[in-house]
């Protein structure tokens, strides 16, 4: 048994997403339970998770209303209950009156969920029957939904038989009786006996036989109702409607109803949504730096982010192709008005949302992609702001007394709180960054943005992987990170290899002209891929960006294996020699007064920013001095080489030039060496009878690259 405090308005459990793992009694507080289409509150002595499957997903959300302390039993199986009943028989009366309570709940979410049911069908079927006439009235012919063919009524059949039900219903409103009369009884077996019949395990079944059939109900007539609740307020208006779309998918033309329908995000937060973007589309000049402008820019980009995060949680569950088009368009770009996007945009983006299918790439991953990875585990929570993880980022809280060491080691397991981390941290900053405007960003879709066709812009796995491998094919050790293999059967107890780890690259829903190195490494394991983001809609030269992105790893990626030593020249790296050379210039005999000149300057543009003056001089270094072109002083030549020699066929364009002439034969040298070191401990091996480790010829084939 664990015991904790928790605040009020604290999330225990989110229904569909966290496992049944305990049974918690509450001993101070209330608790309110909430399904899609029932609420009920929860008072002291009840137990969140009696009613639900162990092992399973929760069927119920359950908040604190106030602050609350529960005590935690594991729950396994049945046989948990039982003990947990056994292990408080002073309790016994309360537990089993308030276990009774629950199951009276659970009998009104049943009778309230299958009332939403019949609602929904009729409301389906009435519309339906009234659309024909509908749609000439407003001036358009009528569509054929042959999906609607389908529907049938609600009329599942409750396994739990009536005789159940008057059981429960007799319980509950003879509980004060029973608690004066019965329950005081010290009769473990008939508290155990009356609370687990009370519910009976074919109930929740029941519940989710509708739940599901509410679901297809929606999928069945979703785009039909977007459309009919759409017509109907053009004919309560008295306004025509347009003439047919082109694209058959209604969602695309009404997103943000078909968000509603979809995902049923806060209904105050769609209002505010939807009435800031009225206005956005009204203004004369909505990038302005007027108050009005920024407070509307400002109120757009707070309700998004929630609006994407409530559709992030219902899209993540479902198949990708059975979310409505204009919903993945909303995910994928940030669409989420036509008139804004543009007719020829929108159908645009249509095209290119229909043909994305997640998980076909491993590094180049839409934020959809993305956040998946992030709520199901796969990668942790990027850093914030601050540059602190997730992890450290509770402990920050727990240090300000907002949180406390249980909901800190709660927080640190739960998919939903680290999804709303990351969307609130990374996502909204780095969406800002690589929009390019930072004071103007906004993150709905906007045809202002574009400053070249959608066509050329757009960017998907290819574009990027066809600019890392030239990139990569110039400086071929640009990804690599040092890794230790160990041989003791050939007395090799340590051997370092260079490890090839390419990086993430997260596609942003926006229109922008920058990319962002957002960290170089998963929180503290260095081997682990970089993470670079950049818009899913690039308006500049994709390889110049890239190229720079790729210097600035370089530096950064130098930093975080140098520690504290990365600016210490008697530990030479990439970093501590720029450092030197750029600090002590004016001191080195080896450089021309005019060359002097241009440092200065070059330092005086970036700030004295010895990384920004680096990353332009690695700019020169790959877009043209590779190719031959010299524009580098042999300085800086000299030191790029030493740590980011060229690839084979870059060595080649090179070989006849002076300039290099010194800076190959230094990196012929110990290549060969190297390789020749690989190749007697391969001999060794041989002679064991060891199999070769295939990891000592991918670093023969990488160093003679």
């Amino acid at each position: 048994m664990t015991n904790r405090t928790v605040a009020a308005g604290t999330v225990l459990y989110t229904d569909g997403t966290d496992v049944v793992r305990t049974l918690d009694i509450i001993a101070k507080g209330t608790v309110r339970a909430t399904s899609a289409y029932s609420t009920f509150d929860m008072p002291a002595g009840s137990i969140i998770g009696f009613g639900e499957y162990p092992g399973s997903m929760y069927t119920f959300s359950y908040e604190a209303v106030d602050e609350v302390s529960l005590f935690s039993y594991t729950y396994e199986s049945e046989a948990s209950l039982v003990a947990l009943f056994k292990a408080n028989p002073k309790l016994l009366g309360l537990l089993v009156s308030n276990g009774i309570r629950f199951a009276w709940n659970m009998q009104n979410t049943i009778q309230s969920t299958m009332a939403s049911a019949r609602t929904e069908y009729a409301a389906v079927c009435e519309a339906r029957d009234k659309y024909p006439q509908l749609t000439i009235s407003v001036g358009r012919t009528p569509e054929d939904f042959p999906k609607l063919n389908s529907l049938i009524p609600p009329d599942m059949q409750d396994t739990a038989r009536g005789w159940h039900r008057d059981f429960v219903e007799e319980l509950y409103s003879n509980d004060a009786r029973f608690r004066k009369d019965v329950f005081h009884l010290p009769s473990v077996g008939l508290g155990i006996g009356l609370t687990i019949n009370s519910y009976a395990l074919e109930s929740r079944d029941f519940l989710a036989e509708i739940f599901d059939y509410l679901d297809a109900l929606k999928r069945i007539s979703g785009d039909f109702m977007i459309l009919y609740r759409d017509l109907l307020k053009r004919a309560e208006a008295g306004e025509s409607a347009p003439a047919e779309e082109e694209h058959e998918d209604v969602s695309v033309h009404h997103p943000l109803e078909a968000i509603r329908m979809y995902a049923s995000p806060a209904a105050e937060t769609m209002e505010h949504f939807e009435s800031a973007l009225a206005r956005f589309k009204k203004m004369n000049d909505r990038y302005g730096s007027e108050d009005d402008a920024r407070r509307v820019r400002r109120e757009l980009a707070v309700n998004f982010y929630e609006i994407y995060t409530a559709c992030f949680l219902h899209a993540v569950k479902d198949m990708w192709t059975a979310i409505p088009l204009g919903v993945r368009m909303f995910l994928l770009f940030g669409y989420a008005d036509e008139e804004l996007a543009g007719a020829e945009n929108t159908g645009k983006l249509a095209a290119i949302a229909d043909a994305i299918m997640p998980g076909r790439n491993y590094n180049v991953l839409t934020i959809f992609e993305w956040l998946t990875k992030i709520y199901k585990g796969q990668v942790v929570p990027s850093k914030n702001e601050f540059d602190e993880d997730y992890p450290a980022h509770l402990r920050t809280l727990k240090k300000q007394g907002d949180i406390n060491e249980a909901q800190e080691q709660k927080l640190l397991v739960s998919a939903v709180d680290k999804l709303k981390f990351e969307i609130n941290n990374m996502f909204a900053l780095a969406n800002r960054m690589t929009f390019g405007r930072i004071t103007t960003f906004v993150p709905v879709f906007d045809k202002e943005n574009l400053t070249k066709p959608i066509e050329q812009s757009y960017l998907n796995a290819n574009n990027i992987e066809d600019v890392l491998n030239k990139i990569r094919s110039i400086d071929y050790l640009a990804f690599c990170r040092q890794g230790i293999q160990s041989y003791p059967d050939v007395g090799v107890n340590t051997f370092f290899t260079q490890d090839e780890i390419l990086p993430y690259v997260i596609l942003l829903p926006n229109a922008g002209s920058r990319a962002s190195l957002w960290q170089e490494i998963d929180s503290k394991k260095r081997s682990t891929p970089a993470r670079m983001v950049i818009s899913i809609f690039h308006t500049e030269n994709l390889e110049d960006t890239f190229i720079r992105l790729v210097g600035e790893f370089r530096w950064e990626m130098c930093k975080t294996e140098q520690g504290v030593h990365w600016n210490d020249i008697t530990d030479q790296s990439l970093t501590s020699m720029y450092c030197d050379y750029l600090q002590f210039y004016r001191k080195n005999s080896a450089l021309s007064q005019e060359t002097k000149e241009k440092l200065s300057a070059s330092l005086k543009n970036n700030a004295n920013n010895f990384k920004k003056v680096y990353v332009e001089d690695y700019f020169i270094y790959i877009k043209y001095e590779s190719g031959g072109a010299l524009r580098l002083n042999k300085t800086a030549r000299g030191i790029l080489f030493q740590f980011c020699p060229f690839g084979k066929e870059s060595r080649l364009k090179v070989a006849d030039n002076p300039q290099f002439a010194q800076c190959l034969k230094q990196h012929q040298d110990q290549t060969d060496a190297k390789v020749k070191l690989i190749e007697n401990l391969i001999v060794k091996m041989q002679k064991k009878g060891i199999t070769t480790p295939r990891v000592l010829g991918e670093q023969i084939d990488l160093l003679r690259r």
